[in-house]
């Protein structure tokens, strides 16, 4: 259990180094909620586990949840939260930044409405095809846009 709270404790110091604005540790030291507060309106927020093998599971929860897996090292979860909230920065200069949150939020419902309709209705298959089809449509969409517009600088 030393271990466990030990590395915790490390990915601590060198997330308030990043600027972590507040961290809050749950669960006797395996469990912890790291705030970085960019701006007035925007606050990116991280949920990480530390397991008893000391690998990493971590997830951003705001400013929309998704789900970033799991890291072999404490060095690994402070690189990606390093790039992570270099990407956050850079993208808040866009005149599309708020729509973009906007999108992302929509996406969560989406999940969360595709997922109550296929446990609690049974659904027809052609239905089924029908949102697959829709949701493979718009994947494609996003990755032709992706492969068409400039990169953000990173600064």
């Amino acid at each position: 259990m030393f271990t466990t709270t030990f590395s915790g404790e490390l990915i601590n110091v060198a997330l308030r180094q990043l600027g972590a604005t507040r961290i809050v540790e749950t669960r006797n030291g395996i469990m912890y909620k790291v705030e970085f507060k960019l701006s007035d309106d925007l606050t990116v927020t991280y949920v990480f586990d530390v397991t008893k093998h000391d690998k990493y599971y971590i997830q951003r929860i705001a400013p929309y949840p998704i789900s970033h897996g799991d890291f072999a090292s404490a060095d690994e979860v402070i690189e990606f939260v390093r790039r992570d909230i270099t990407k956050f920065r850079n993208a808040m200069q866009s005149h599309n930044f708020p729509k973009f949150i906007e999108t992302a939020h929509a996406m969560v419902r989406f999940t969360h409405a595709v997922e109550l309709m296929f446990l609690e209705r049974n659904i027809p298959e052609e239905d089924m095809d029908a949102v697959r089809q829709s949701i493979e449509n718009s994947l494609d969409q996003v990755r032709e846009i992706y492969g068409r517009t400039p990169k953000i600088d990173k600064k």
